[in-house]
């Protein structure tokens, strides 16, 4: 976007409180154009982390911006945040370090991922953002964000097992934010659900009769419609490895399986299912 004294302030001031604007200050002539090519290149019209504004500093309104903000000579590369320049770039530094301080404003692969994620979850596809924000907290587990995240996309996705996990030990920093205490109370509530009586009832079938069959295929079909599949998967397990000719309890372990896209417990169930095949 080329500056004019007409928008001077929409795009610097103002959108600079939106992203990183970076302001190229240039003119018409030879040790410019390789500068200009690399920066134009580099960040297009259609960039939504960073904005690029050029300023001819042969205009009256480039010339202006220029001596307020102490440039003397060009190219140079001002990068505006909130309203005020937080970096700078001059002559042959321009392309030799542009990738380097675009990559200072833009979002990390992590928070990419976890954009995607939220984007999905408000769509209410939470197994295919589960698997988004599984992949984010994978690659900086210290972010209490995505870790938030990863918890309140764990919950809606009834993978309690996994949301307890993650909200369990929380530390100082994490118990203070008032976030994760929302999160404590949203889980402590879904488990409430997951305690009905008819669980409660199926549970005492259960423990009654272990080696049932159709009583452990309705307990454990209950508790993974409740967020508890690490358990579900568990009882059907257990069957499966003295009778792994028994169709039924297979059936459901395998559909059961085939439901939990990105939680850990797929792979390590399939695991353990081929170990006992094989």
């Amino acid at each position: 976007m080329k500056l004019t004294e007409q928008n001077v302030k929409e795009v610097i001031v103002d959108a600079s409180m939106q992203k990183a604007v970076f302001v190229y200050f240039y003119m018409n002539a030879p040790e410019c154009e390789a500068t200009t090519k690399a920066i134009q290149t580099a960040i297009s019209d259609t960039n939504e982390y960073v904005s690029l504004v050029e300023a001819d500093v042969q205009e009256q309104v480039g010339q202006a911006i220029a001596m307020q903000l102490g440039l003397q000579t060009v190219p140079a590369l001002i990068v505006m945040k909130d309203g005020r320049p937080v970096d700078a770039l001059q002559g042959d530094d321009i392309v030799a370090k542009l990738q380097e301080t675009l990559k200072k404003y833009m979002p990390s692969e992590g928070e990419l991922l976890a954009k995607q994620a939220i984007a999905l979850e408000n769509s209410g596809a939470f197994a295919d953002a589960l698997i988004k924000i599984k992949e984010a907290y994978a690659l900086n587990e210290k972010d209490l964000d995505v870790k938030l995240v990863y918890a309140r996309i764990c919950i809606k996705n009834k993978s309690l097992e996994k949301a307890h996990e993650l909200l369990d030990n929380p530390g100082r920093e994490l118990s203070e934010m008032q976030d994760y205490k929302d999160l404590i109370s949203a889980l402590t509530i879904a488990e409430q659900a997951a305690e009905s009586p008819e669980i409660k009832e199926l549970e005492k079938k259960y423990l009654a009769d272990p080696t049932n069959s159709e009583i452990a295929i309705s307990y454990a079909a209950a508790l993974a419609e409740n967020g508890k599949r690490g358990k579900a998967l568990e009882i059907l397990f257990e069957i499966l490895k003295k009778d792994l000719g028994n169709a039924e309890v297979k059936k459901t372990f395998l559909d059961l399986l085939n439901t939990m896209q990105g939680d850990p417990l797929q792979k390590e169930y399939r695991r353990k299912l081929y170990t006992i095949m094989y």
